[in-house]
Protein backbone atom coordinates (compact mmCIF):
# COMPACT_ATOMS: atom_id res chain seq x y z
CA UNK A 1 0.00 0.00 0.00
CA UNK A 2 2.80 2.34 0.94
CA UNK A 3 4.55 1.76 -2.38
CA UNK A 4 1.32 2.48 -4.25
CA UNK A 5 0.91 5.77 -2.34
CA UNK A 6 4.50 6.72 -3.18
CA UNK A 7 3.87 5.92 -6.81
CA UNK A 8 0.70 8.04 -6.85
CA UNK A 9 2.54 10.93 -5.17
CA UNK A 10 5.38 10.62 -7.67
CA UNK A 11 3.02 10.59 -10.66
CA UNK A 12 1.14 13.60 -9.28
CA UNK A 13 4.41 15.45 -8.72
CA UNK A 14 5.55 14.80 -12.30
CA UNK A 15 2.18 15.96 -13.67
CA UNK A 16 2.28 19.20 -11.65
CA UNK A 17 5.90 19.77 -12.66
CA UNK A 18 5.18 19.59 -16.39
CA UNK A 19 2.01 21.64 -16.08
CA UNK A 20 4.09 24.33 -14.36
CA UNK A 21 6.61 24.22 -17.17
CA UNK A 22 3.86 24.67 -19.72
CA UNK A 23 2.45 27.59 -17.74
CA UNK A 24 5.72 29.46 -17.31
CA UNK A 25 7.26 28.55 -20.67
CA UNK A 26 7.14 31.35 -23.29
CA UNK A 27 4.16 30.88 -25.53
CA UNK A 28 6.36 30.40 -28.61
CA UNK A 29 7.79 27.21 -27.18
CA UNK A 30 4.58 25.86 -25.65
CA UNK A 31 2.48 26.29 -28.78
CA UNK A 32 2.83 24.42 -32.01
CA UNK A 33 5.26 25.99 -34.46
CA UNK A 34 3.89 27.70 -37.55
CA UNK A 35 5.65 27.20 -40.87
CA UNK A 36 5.27 29.69 -43.73
CA UNK A 37 6.68 29.97 -47.27
CA UNK A 38 7.81 33.41 -48.50
CA UNK A 39 8.16 33.70 -52.29
CA UNK A 40 10.05 36.67 -53.74
CA UNK A 41 10.61 37.79 -57.33
CA UNK A 42 14.33 38.49 -56.75
CA UNK A 43 17.23 36.00 -57.02
CA UNK A 44 18.89 34.59 -53.93
CA UNK A 45 21.87 36.96 -53.83
CA UNK A 46 19.83 40.12 -54.41
CA UNK A 47 19.75 42.41 -51.38
CA UNK A 48 15.95 42.51 -51.44
CA UNK A 49 16.02 38.74 -50.91
CA UNK A 50 18.61 39.17 -48.17
CA UNK A 51 16.26 41.65 -46.51
CA UNK A 52 13.33 39.25 -46.95
CA UNK A 53 15.36 36.66 -45.04
CA UNK A 54 16.06 39.17 -42.28
CA UNK A 55 12.30 39.82 -42.13
CA UNK A 56 11.78 36.09 -41.60
CA UNK A 57 14.52 36.01 -38.95
CA UNK A 58 13.00 38.96 -37.08
CA UNK A 59 9.54 37.39 -37.05
CA UNK A 60 11.03 34.19 -35.65
CA UNK A 61 12.93 36.13 -32.98
CA UNK A 62 9.94 38.17 -31.83
CA UNK A 63 7.68 35.11 -31.66
CA UNK A 64 10.24 33.15 -29.63
CA UNK A 65 10.64 30.68 -32.45
CA UNK A 66 6.93 30.01 -32.83
CA UNK A 67 6.85 31.28 -36.44
CA UNK A 68 9.35 29.99 -38.97
CA UNK A 69 9.42 31.45 -42.49
CA UNK A 70 11.34 29.87 -45.37
CA UNK A 71 12.26 32.33 -48.14
CA UNK A 72 12.05 31.06 -51.72
CA UNK A 73 14.01 33.21 -54.22
CA UNK A 74 12.87 33.81 -57.79
CA UNK A 75 11.80 30.72 -59.66
CA UNK A 76 12.16 28.22 -56.80
CA UNK A 77 8.49 28.13 -55.73
CA UNK A 78 6.85 29.86 -58.67
CA UNK A 79 7.75 32.10 -61.61
CA UNK A 80 8.59 35.70 -60.59
CA UNK A 81 5.49 37.07 -62.32
CA UNK A 82 3.28 34.52 -60.52
CA UNK A 83 4.15 35.43 -56.92
CA UNK A 84 0.91 37.26 -56.15
CA UNK A 85 -1.21 34.54 -57.74
CA UNK A 86 0.77 31.96 -55.76
CA UNK A 87 -0.11 33.71 -52.49
CA UNK A 88 -3.80 33.92 -53.39
CA UNK A 89 -3.89 30.19 -54.15
CA UNK A 90 -1.91 29.26 -51.02
CA UNK A 91 1.10 27.87 -52.87
CA UNK A 92 3.09 30.56 -51.07
CA UNK A 93 1.98 32.00 -47.74
CA UNK A 94 3.77 35.34 -48.19
CA UNK A 95 5.00 36.97 -51.38
CA UNK A 96 6.65 40.08 -52.82
CA UNK A 97 5.99 41.25 -56.38
CA UNK A 98 5.02 44.39 -58.30
CA UNK A 99 1.20 44.20 -58.25
CA UNK A 100 0.98 45.84 -61.68
CA UNK A 101 2.57 42.74 -63.19
CA UNK A 102 -0.97 41.38 -62.97
CA UNK A 103 -2.34 43.32 -65.94
CA UNK A 104 -5.62 45.19 -65.57
CA UNK A 105 -6.11 44.27 -61.94
CA UNK A 106 -4.46 46.88 -59.71
CA UNK A 107 -6.19 50.05 -60.83
CA UNK A 108 -5.18 52.26 -57.90
CA UNK A 109 -1.64 50.91 -57.56
CA UNK A 110 -1.09 51.95 -61.18
CA UNK A 111 -0.81 55.55 -59.97
CA UNK A 112 2.83 54.86 -59.08
CA UNK A 113 3.54 54.26 -62.78
CA UNK A 114 2.08 57.61 -63.79
CA UNK A 115 4.10 60.83 -64.28
CA UNK A 116 5.09 62.58 -61.07
CA UNK A 117 7.90 64.37 -59.24
CA UNK A 118 8.82 61.29 -57.14
CA UNK A 119 12.62 61.49 -56.73
CA UNK A 120 13.45 58.52 -54.51
CA UNK A 121 12.37 55.11 -53.18
CA UNK A 122 11.78 56.60 -49.73
CA UNK A 123 9.20 59.00 -51.17
CA UNK A 124 7.62 56.18 -53.21
CA UNK A 125 7.28 54.03 -50.10
CA UNK A 126 5.64 56.75 -48.02
CA UNK A 127 3.29 57.89 -50.77
CA UNK A 128 1.89 54.43 -51.59
CA UNK A 129 1.56 53.71 -47.87
CA UNK A 130 -0.48 56.88 -47.27
CA UNK A 131 -2.68 56.24 -50.29
CA UNK A 132 -3.37 52.71 -49.05
CA UNK A 133 -4.35 54.02 -45.61
CA UNK A 134 -6.70 56.70 -46.95
CA UNK A 135 -8.45 54.93 -49.84
CA UNK A 136 -10.05 51.47 -50.05
CA UNK A 137 -7.71 49.44 -52.28
CA UNK A 138 -10.23 46.68 -52.99
CA UNK A 139 -7.76 45.24 -55.50
CA UNK A 140 -6.00 43.59 -52.54
CA UNK A 141 -9.15 42.09 -51.00
CA UNK A 142 -8.08 38.51 -51.69
CA UNK A 143 -4.88 38.85 -49.60
CA UNK A 144 -3.68 40.60 -46.47
CA UNK A 145 -1.22 43.41 -47.23
CA UNK A 146 1.76 43.40 -44.88
CA UNK A 147 3.43 46.44 -46.44
CA UNK A 148 4.04 48.33 -49.66
CA UNK A 149 7.22 49.90 -51.01
CA UNK A 150 8.77 50.83 -54.33
CA UNK A 151 11.76 52.09 -56.31
CA UNK A 152 12.58 55.68 -57.17
CA UNK A 153 12.32 57.39 -60.53
CA UNK A 154 12.91 55.81 -63.90
CA UNK A 155 15.70 57.23 -66.04
CA UNK A 156 16.37 57.23 -69.78
CA UNK A 157 19.43 55.67 -71.35
CA UNK A 158 20.40 56.00 -75.02
CA UNK A 159 23.20 54.60 -77.16
CA UNK A 160 23.75 57.41 -79.64
CA UNK A 161 21.52 60.43 -78.95
CA UNK A 162 22.32 62.86 -76.12
CA UNK A 163 18.76 63.81 -75.10
CA UNK A 164 18.84 67.40 -73.85
CA UNK A 165 15.32 68.44 -74.78
CA UNK A 166 12.07 66.61 -75.40
CA UNK A 167 12.36 66.79 -79.18
CA UNK A 168 15.57 64.73 -79.01
CA UNK A 169 13.53 61.69 -77.92
CA UNK A 170 11.45 61.59 -81.09
CA UNK A 171 11.71 58.20 -82.78
CA UNK A 172 14.04 56.69 -80.18
CA UNK A 173 13.15 53.04 -79.54
CA UNK A 174 13.14 52.58 -75.77
CA UNK A 175 12.59 49.44 -73.78
CA UNK A 176 9.61 50.12 -71.50
CA UNK A 177 6.97 48.16 -69.64
CA UNK A 178 3.60 48.51 -67.93
CA UNK A 179 2.27 52.01 -67.46
CA UNK A 180 5.49 53.49 -68.82
CA UNK A 181 4.53 52.63 -72.38
CA UNK A 182 1.95 55.43 -72.55
CA UNK A 183 4.44 57.99 -71.26
CA UNK A 184 7.16 56.98 -73.72
CA UNK A 185 4.67 57.42 -76.55
CA UNK A 186 3.55 60.80 -75.23
CA UNK A 187 7.19 61.92 -75.24
CA UNK A 188 7.51 60.99 -78.90
CA UNK A 189 9.67 57.91 -78.44
CA UNK A 190 8.77 54.39 -79.58
CA UNK A 191 8.18 51.95 -76.69
CA UNK A 192 9.41 48.39 -77.04
CA UNK A 193 7.97 46.02 -74.43
CA UNK A 194 10.29 43.19 -73.40
CA UNK A 195 11.49 41.46 -70.23
CA UNK A 196 14.37 43.27 -68.56
CA UNK A 197 16.56 40.22 -69.04
CA UNK A 198 16.36 40.68 -72.83
CA UNK A 199 17.22 44.39 -72.86
CA UNK A 200 21.02 43.99 -72.90
CA UNK A 201 21.02 41.83 -76.02
CA UNK A 202 18.45 44.08 -77.70
CA UNK A 203 20.68 47.10 -77.04
CA UNK A 204 23.79 45.29 -78.22
CA UNK A 205 22.12 44.26 -81.50
CA UNK A 206 20.54 47.70 -82.09
CA UNK A 207 17.02 46.32 -81.77
CA UNK A 208 16.40 49.22 -79.38
CA UNK A 209 18.13 52.56 -78.91
CA UNK A 210 17.84 52.77 -75.15
CA UNK A 211 15.77 52.01 -72.09
CA UNK A 212 13.45 53.62 -69.56
CA UNK A 213 14.02 52.01 -66.17
CA UNK A 214 15.39 52.53 -62.68
CA UNK A 215 19.12 53.16 -62.29
CA UNK A 216 19.57 49.75 -60.64
CA UNK A 217 19.36 48.13 -64.09
CA UNK A 218 22.56 49.89 -65.16
CA UNK A 219 24.57 47.59 -62.91
CA UNK A 220 22.28 44.65 -62.14
CA UNK A 221 21.53 43.98 -65.81
CA UNK A 222 24.69 45.65 -67.16
CA UNK A 223 22.57 48.01 -69.25
CA UNK A 224 25.25 50.67 -68.76
CA UNK A 225 27.66 48.73 -70.98
CA UNK A 226 26.03 49.28 -74.41
CA UNK A 227 24.78 52.85 -73.80
CA UNK A 228 26.53 56.19 -73.73
CA UNK A 229 24.02 58.60 -72.20
CA UNK A 230 22.10 58.56 -68.93
CA UNK A 231 19.30 61.12 -68.95
CA UNK A 232 17.43 62.26 -65.85
CA UNK A 233 14.11 63.76 -67.00
CA UNK A 234 12.33 66.49 -64.99
CA UNK A 235 9.20 64.30 -64.79
CA UNK A 236 9.23 60.54 -64.50
CA UNK A 237 7.46 57.47 -63.16
CA UNK A 238 8.06 54.92 -60.42
CA UNK A 239 6.23 51.72 -59.46
CA UNK A 240 5.44 49.77 -56.33
CA UNK A 241 5.92 46.38 -54.74
CA UNK A 242 3.50 44.64 -52.42
CA UNK A 243 4.40 42.24 -49.64
CA UNK A 244 1.24 40.23 -49.04
CA UNK A 245 0.05 37.21 -47.05
CA UNK A 246 -2.50 34.56 -47.89
CA UNK A 247 -5.75 35.80 -46.37
CA UNK A 248 -6.78 32.50 -44.80
CA UNK A 249 -3.34 32.10 -43.21
CA UNK A 250 -3.51 35.64 -41.86
CA UNK A 251 -7.01 35.21 -40.43
CA UNK A 252 -5.93 32.03 -38.64
CA UNK A 253 -3.11 33.76 -36.76
CA UNK A 254 -3.51 34.55 -33.05
CA UNK A 255 -3.77 38.28 -32.32
CA UNK A 256 -0.35 38.49 -30.68
CA UNK A 257 1.30 36.92 -33.74
CA UNK A 258 -0.58 39.31 -36.03
CA UNK A 259 0.82 42.20 -34.01
CA UNK A 260 4.37 40.92 -34.50
CA UNK A 261 3.84 40.68 -38.26
CA UNK A 262 2.36 44.19 -38.34
CA UNK A 263 5.12 45.74 -36.22
CA UNK A 264 7.93 44.18 -38.26
CA UNK A 265 6.21 45.07 -41.54
CA UNK A 266 5.96 48.72 -40.50
CA UNK A 267 9.71 48.75 -39.91
CA UNK A 268 10.65 46.82 -43.04
CA UNK A 269 9.01 49.14 -45.59
CA UNK A 270 11.64 51.82 -44.98
CA UNK A 271 14.46 49.28 -44.98
CA UNK A 272 13.25 48.09 -48.39
CA UNK A 273 13.41 51.70 -49.64
CA UNK A 274 17.03 51.87 -48.46
CA UNK A 275 17.87 48.82 -50.58
CA UNK A 276 16.30 50.46 -53.65
CA UNK A 277 18.35 53.60 -52.98
CA UNK A 278 21.55 51.60 -52.59
CA UNK A 279 21.03 49.87 -55.92
CA UNK A 280 20.22 53.13 -57.70
CA UNK A 281 23.46 54.66 -56.45
CA UNK A 282 25.58 51.64 -57.36
CA UNK A 283 23.93 51.57 -60.80
CA UNK A 284 24.88 55.18 -61.49
CA UNK A 285 28.35 54.60 -60.05
CA UNK A 286 28.81 51.65 -62.40
CA UNK A 287 27.78 53.81 -65.37
CA UNK A 288 30.32 56.46 -64.35
CA UNK A 289 33.08 53.90 -63.86
CA UNK A 290 32.91 52.80 -67.50
CA UNK A 291 34.09 56.18 -68.73
CA UNK A 292 34.75 56.29 -72.51
CA UNK A 293 32.71 59.42 -73.15
CA UNK A 294 29.70 58.41 -71.11
CA UNK A 295 27.63 61.37 -69.97
CA UNK A 296 24.93 62.03 -67.39
CA UNK A 297 22.45 64.62 -68.64
CA UNK A 298 20.10 66.29 -66.16
CA UNK A 299 17.26 68.00 -68.03
CA UNK A 300 17.12 71.55 -66.60
CA UNK A 301 14.07 72.91 -64.79
CA UNK A 302 13.58 75.39 -67.64
CA UNK A 303 12.55 72.43 -69.84
CA UNK A 304 10.14 70.90 -67.32
CA UNK A 305 6.97 72.62 -68.59
CA UNK A 306 7.32 71.01 -72.02
CA UNK A 307 7.87 67.52 -70.56
CA UNK A 308 4.96 68.03 -68.17
CA UNK A 309 2.63 69.12 -70.95
CA UNK A 310 3.18 65.82 -72.74
CA UNK A 311 2.98 63.90 -69.46
CA UNK A 312 -0.33 65.47 -68.41
CA UNK A 313 -2.15 63.70 -71.23
CA UNK A 314 -1.12 60.37 -69.70
CA UNK A 315 -2.43 61.33 -66.27
CA UNK A 316 -5.66 62.76 -67.74
CA UNK A 317 -6.33 59.50 -69.56
CA UNK A 318 -5.65 57.52 -66.40
CA UNK A 319 -8.13 59.63 -64.46
CA UNK A 320 -10.81 59.42 -67.15
CA UNK A 321 -10.44 55.65 -67.63
CA UNK A 322 -10.65 54.87 -63.92
CA UNK A 323 -13.52 57.29 -63.28
CA UNK A 324 -15.57 55.35 -65.82
CA UNK A 325 -14.96 52.31 -63.62
CA UNK A 326 -16.29 54.15 -60.56
CA UNK A 327 -13.06 55.15 -58.82
CA UNK A 328 -12.82 58.62 -57.12
CA UNK A 329 -9.83 59.55 -59.25
CA UNK A 330 -9.75 63.32 -58.95
CA UNK A 331 -9.58 63.10 -55.17
CA UNK A 332 -7.16 60.17 -55.38
CA UNK A 333 -4.74 61.89 -57.78
CA UNK A 334 -4.96 65.15 -55.85
CA UNK A 335 -3.94 63.37 -52.64
CA UNK A 336 -1.19 61.52 -54.52
CA UNK A 337 0.37 64.79 -55.68
CA UNK A 338 0.00 66.33 -52.22
CA UNK A 339 1.84 63.44 -50.57
CA UNK A 340 4.65 63.52 -53.13
CA UNK A 341 5.14 67.23 -52.45
CA UNK A 342 4.93 66.63 -48.68
CA UNK A 343 7.61 63.94 -48.56
CA UNK A 344 10.16 65.36 -50.98
CA UNK A 345 11.69 67.83 -48.46
CA UNK A 346 11.57 65.18 -45.71
CA UNK A 347 13.48 62.42 -47.50
CA UNK A 348 16.72 61.29 -45.84
CA UNK A 349 20.00 61.85 -47.69
CA UNK A 350 21.12 59.09 -50.03
CA UNK A 351 24.20 58.53 -47.88
CA UNK A 352 22.03 57.48 -44.93
CA UNK A 353 20.33 54.74 -46.92
CA UNK A 354 23.61 53.51 -48.42
CA UNK A 355 25.30 53.43 -45.02
CA UNK A 356 22.43 51.42 -43.52
CA UNK A 357 22.65 48.82 -46.30
CA UNK A 358 26.42 48.54 -46.01
CA UNK A 359 26.29 48.12 -42.23
CA UNK A 360 23.29 45.78 -42.02
CA UNK A 361 23.22 43.75 -45.23
CA UNK A 362 26.76 43.74 -46.58
CA UNK A 363 29.01 43.40 -43.52
CA UNK A 364 29.84 39.81 -42.69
Amino acid sequence: MKSKRVTRYFVSFIAVFFLSLAFFMPRGYAAEKMQFRFSTMFPQTHLHTVLNQKFADEIKKRTNGQVEITVYPAGTLNAPEKVYESVVKGIADIGMQPPTWVAGRFHLSEIMEKPSDIPSPWVSMNVIRDLFKKFPFKEYDDVHVLYLHGPGRNMITTKNVPVKKLADLKGQRLRASGGNVDLIQAWGAVPRAMPMGEAYEALSKNVIDGSFAVAETLGAYKLADPVKYLIIPPVSTSSCQCVVMNKQKWNALPEDIKKVFTDVSNEWAEKQSFVWTYYDKTGVDYFKSLGKGREIIVIPASEKAEWEKASNAVMDKYIADKEKMGFPMKEFVKYFKERVAYYIPKQPPEEQAVKWVEENLLKK
